[in-house]
Formats: C-alpha cells, sequence, structure tokens
C-alpha cells in the first residue's frame, strides 16, 4: 500500500486532497492581476452609471486592504478574504465598498456581479495559471504510487476545471470540488467529506495539502489523518498555519514509498 514520507513521518495513505489557489497554481500570479482587473472593470462601470451624482471611482488602496492585499509590496496576506473566501465573499466585499460611497445596495451588487462576469470572460488565463514548484512531478509521482487525488477549493467548480486543464492536469484528479458545490465551506468539513466519499476511501486514510490555516481546519474536522502546509511564496512564513502537521515550501521535500500489506 501507498505511504507518503513528510519530514521524517511516515503515513500509510489511499489519497491525498488539495487546496487549488497557493497549492497547485501560483496565488500571487493569478489573483493580485485578477483583482485589480475586477476593480478597474467596476470603475468603468461607474463611469457610465446613469444615476446622479456620479458614484466616486474605488480606491485600489482601501480595497487593498479590505481583502488582504498589502498596498506598498502588493504581496498578500495568507489570513485574508482573498486568498481564504469564495467569489461570493469577493463579490460581497467590493459591493459594499460601492454602497458605502453612496450606491443603492442593488445597484452595487448588480454592478460587482456584471463586472465579474465581463473579467471571466475577458481575462487571458493561460498568462496567470503557473504550477507551484515541484507540483507536475509529484502528481506524476502520487498516480505511479497509486493514490487517488482530489482538489477541494474555495474557488468555484467551473474554474478549478479552467485552471487545471490549464496546468494539463485536468485528468490527474478524480474528484474536483467547489465552494459551490456543497452547503458549507472552508473551515467546515463538508468539502474533504465530499471528497472521500466520491473516491471510495476514508478520511483516516487521506491527507490534505492546503496553504492556509482553513485547509487545516477542514481536514482536522473531517477526521482526514493530517494535514500538511505549503508556503509557495517567499513572503510567507509559514506562522499562520498553526494546525498543520507539517509545513513544507515545495513538493520536491515529499517522497512516496510503499509498505508490505
Amino acid at each position: 500500500m501507498p505511504q507518503l514520507n513528510v519530514q521524517g513521518v511516515t503515513y500509510p495513505i489511499d489519497a491525498i486532497l488539495f487546496d487549488k489557489d497557493g497549492t497547485l497554481l501560483n496565488f500571487g500570479d493569478l489573483w493580485i492581476g485578477w483583482f485589480d482587473q475586477l476593480i478597474t472593470t467596476v470603475n468603468r462601470r461607474l463611469a457610465t452609471f446613469s444615476s446622479p451624482p456620479p458614484p466616486p471611482p474605488l480606491a485600489f488602496a482601501e480595497l487593498y486592504r479590505r481583502v488582504g492585499i498589502y498596498p506598498d509590496s502588493r504581496l498578500w496576506d495568507p489570513t485574508g478574504p482573498l486568498t481564504i473566501g469564495s467569489l461570493d465573499d469577493i463579490v460581497t466585499i467590493v459591493a459594499l465598498s460601492l454602497f458605502e460611497g453612496g450606491l443603492a445596495w442593488n445597484d452595487a451588487t448588480e454592478i460587482t456581479h456584471d463586472a465579474l462576469q465581463s473579467l471571466d470572460a475577458s481575462l487571458d488565463w493561460s498568462r496567470c495559471v503557473t504550477p507551484v514548484a515541484g507540483l507536475l512531478g509529484f502528481v506524476a509521482r502520487a498516480r505511479h504510487a497509486g493514490v487517488q487525488l482530489a482538489v477541494v477549493t474555495s474557488d468555484d467548480h467551473r474554474n478549478a476545471l479552467r485552471h487545471l486543464s490549464l496546468l494539463s492536469l485536468a485528468d490527474h484528479f478524480s474528484v474536483v470540488l467547489g465552494h459551490d458545490q456543497v452547503p458549507r465551506g472552508k473551515p467546515f468539513p463538508d468539502m474533504a467529506l465530499a471528497a472521500c466519499q466520491q473516491l471510495g476511501v476514508t478520511p483516516e486514510r487521506t491527507l490534505i495539502i492546503g496553504d492556509s490555516n482553513g485547509d487545516m481546519a477542514m481536514g482536522k474536522a473531517a477526521g482526514l489523518r493530517a494535514g500538511i502546509g505549503i508556503c509557495a511564496a517567499p513572503h510567507l512564513s509559514g506562522e499562520h498555519l498553526t494546525l498543520a502537521a507539517h509545513v513544507i515550501r515545495d513538493y520536491d521535500t515529499l517522497a512516496f514509498g510503499t509498505s508490505p500489506r
């Protein structure tokens, strides 16, 4: 049976669950630029808003603060909404800023949702989606070892499939679950338990790899064997991963082996 060796500890396992953003793909390459374009698109729509007086444009620095981006460095807080939250969470934060700027809530939510849809259709995703160091080789080794793989993400299911396709990994994950497919997202156990059920494995023989403490909390709540925190971005220290059994920088530190049945 397969086993994973992590920092001197051996885990007999049947499956690994992965978060997506910051775990499979580099977070900053995608979501910082995406958020910039979202605010730019919202501001363009505000400029054409028909109800006088014209609402003020959103200030990037203030929105950065609200979603957990450091304005001076354009790096991100691993505990912030952009890192952990769903698209619905980000839409709500942006719409609330519009409401505080004087728009009616219905106008604020309509403008934000319209901007999100426009950006979804126009963004060149292929330039933004890049794999975390060592990921592609690790996935290949996991499949060779007979370990089943699944994705459990706070992103929407459709986005997750698109991003996996751009990484040429869509066929490597037997299950892909998004925030929009479960009653409760992270840190609740719903996605992890659903993934284990669909894979046909027990939580006790399943690991989770993620870049947020929400991933680790979900794994603990679901009774997974252990959580491995990954800090692929150089500015992250790993101190936020208080519930992780291990913290790694890249996938080259993980090794598969086999144990006698």
